[in-house]
């Protein structure tokens, strides 16, 4: 094998690899399961922890390189990992809007004895059998106008992701006026952290 075809087949290599260790590390997967499982599917004898350290770095940098500049690499992770929530949701909000057409059936019977003639089945004596006499059939168009659960849902992770890029502006707390010192601790919370302290030294 020449070394340009060479090259040609590590590089293929590397670009599946890729594409398996961006879905299962925006999972959450750890680095020795990303491995195992990379080696597993891609038939792999070898497939150093270094090299998968590697790859998450390549990553990183290209999904860095998509967005901002100098922007942190755990940001831009949680950023891709809401960006394919999204995309997911929306597919799931355009499938709720899909309408469909429900079917069930209804059947009737009675219980008939078997007298062994051949009348009632297959000639065993005393066996009692349902004889269908009628059958329902019912359909019914089902007018689907979406689930607005997955809006709901796409809303936050949006709100999140103005959160992670710092387009809100930041909460203010007015602890001026008459607010007493003691109903400020209330107001925290420091007040009750101390009362549960104290309890549970006792």
């Amino acid at each position: 094998m020449s070394n340009e075809i060479q090259a040609k087949h590590r590089q293929q290599i590397k670009t599946a690899r890729l594409e398996i260790v961006a879905e299962l590390y925006k999972r959450g997967w750890s680095v020795r399961k990303v491995r195992q499982e990379v080696m597993r599917r891609l038939d792999l004898k070898s497939y150093s922890l270094q090299t998968v350290h590697a790859d998450i770095k390549t990553l990183l940098a290209e999904w860095r390189e998509s967005r901002l500049e100098n922007m942190d690499e755990a940001l831009t992770l949680e950023l891709t990992r809401i960006d394919d929530t999204c995309r997911e949701l929306w597919d799931q909000w355009e499938k709720s809007k899909t309408d469909y057409t429900k079917t069930s059936n209804k059947r009737k019977g009675a219980p008939v004895q078997n007298n062994g003639n051949g009348n009632g089945g297959n000639g065993n004596n005393g066996e009692t059998q349902i004889r269908t006499y009628s059958i329902e059939d019912k359909r019914e168009n089902i007018i689907r106008l979406g689930d607005p659960a997955y809006i709901s849902e796409i809303r936050k992770q949006l709100e999140e992701r103005r959160k992670l890029l710092g387009l809100y502006a930041p909460e203010k707390k007015d602890v001026s006026g008459s607010l007493s010192f003691a109903s400020m601790l209330i107001e925290s919370g420091m007040i009750d952290e101390a009362e549960d302290e104290i309890a549970n030294n006792q």
